[in-house]
């Protein structure tokens, strides 16, 4: 006998979410009761109708065995998160989505691809091991070996220690990234690709600090601050930096920013933490920064590009041999996303694009 294929209510909720589709508004572009919504996605009907599957397909976007697929959502930590009080519901549950999405394309590409850890990201608590975050962000830098001054490329520096970065349209500008760890799976870190480089570096550094020292949550303010002093550390450290704010000024922190890769406003922030400045030439400082650049920085930093997501999937099209439908049928997506999200345009040649 040939078992039915279950329905998993889990898929139907994610497809809605990255759809950002309300449960009512679902009901109404498939033509179907809002009742029937709410129990499809409760498990109380396991096995639809062929046409009820037909109208999900066609209004959500997803193929038939995306609805089938036996995965399982994940809740993600909270505090991990770089958000602001602004972010509501419904944004939020359409980035989970996204990042759910991703993390169940990872957990697919990685059984046929081997990732090189040489040292990987290590944990240091720091109520276990007594230090400050700015003597865990000295630490690390000596343990992967990185040379005095700016990092050249941080996204380089944590895939190659094992880590996933994926760039994501979270359709805000309230988030900046989101790390985690899975079950069976490399640390990832989902960050806004719609940020700017410099800030992008310095939400990436804090999420680094995360990882590094927060295995276990505390109190959502402290640990926020002790990531936000890590990354500051660990993007410019004490005995490198001062030379470069002896006499921090707008008109010579732009060559400052160029140098380290940072903000300006994180080089004035950094001045005042290592009590280069007072507290009064700090308040003037930030006047000045706020009239000199209401419409953003100057000396834009590119953002960062990730590479190891990008060689997974060049991995399955070229040495396995995957085509695009075949890749589409791996991921449960159809072939014109799985080529919109991964591949870009056939005659660009490869191009991740991991666009939503």
């Amino acid at each position: 006998m040939i078992e039915l294929v279950t329905f998993n209510p889990e898929m139907l909720r994610l497809a809605r979410d990255v759809r950002e589709l309300t449960q009512t508004e679902l009901s109404e572009r498939s033509g179907f009761t809002q009742a029937l919504a709410s129990k499809l996605e409760n498990g109380l009907i396991i096995h639809p109708s062929d046409e009820v599957v037909k109208k999900l397909v066609e209004v959500l976007g997803f193929p038939e065995s995306f609805f089938c697929q036996p995965d399982r959502t994940e809740g993600l930590p909270h505090f991990h998160y770089r958000k602001r009080a602004r972010l509501g519901s419904k944004a939020l549950a359409h980035i989970n989505a996204i990042i759910n999405l991703r993390r169940m394309h990872i957990t697919k590409l990685t059984r046929s691809y081997e990732i090189e850890i040489h040292k990987p990201i290590p944990s240091m608590d720091l109520d276990e091991t007594g230090l400050t975050p700015e003597k865990v962000a000295e630490r690390l830098r000596a343990y992967w070996m990185l040379p005095r001054g700016p990092i050249a490329d941080l996204t380089q520096v944590i895939e190659e220690a094992g880590g996933i970065v994926v760039l994501c349209r979270f359709g805000t500008n309230l988030l900046d990234g989101i790390s985690f760890r899975s079950a069976g799976l490399p640390p990832i870190f989902c960050m806004n690709r719609e940020m700017p480089g410099d800030r992008y570096r310095f939400s990436l550094a804090h999420e680094l600090g995360h990882m590094v020292m927060h295995a276990l949550p505390d109190d959502d303010l402290k640990m926020e601050q002790e990531a936000h002093r890590f990354a500051a550390a660990f993007l410019m450290p004490a005995t490198d930096i001062r030379a470069h704010l002896s006499v921090p000024k707008l008109s010579s922190l732009g060559r400052a920013k160029a140098f380290w890769k940072v903000s300006i406003k994180s080089l004035i922030k950094r001045a005042h933490d290592l009590h280069m400045i007072t507290d009064k030439q700090y308040k003037n400082l930030m006047v000045g920064y706020s009239k000199a650049f209401k419409e953003g920085e100057s000396y834009p930093i590119p953002v960062e590009q990730p590479t190891k997501l990008k060689d997974m999937v060049s991995y399955h099209l070229t040495k396995l041999g995957y085509s695009i439908a075949d890749l589409a049928r791996l991921l449960h997506l159809t072939a014109d996303e799985t080529q919109r999200a991964y591949t870009g345009l056939p005659n660009k040649g490869l191009r991740l694009v991991v666009s939503n």
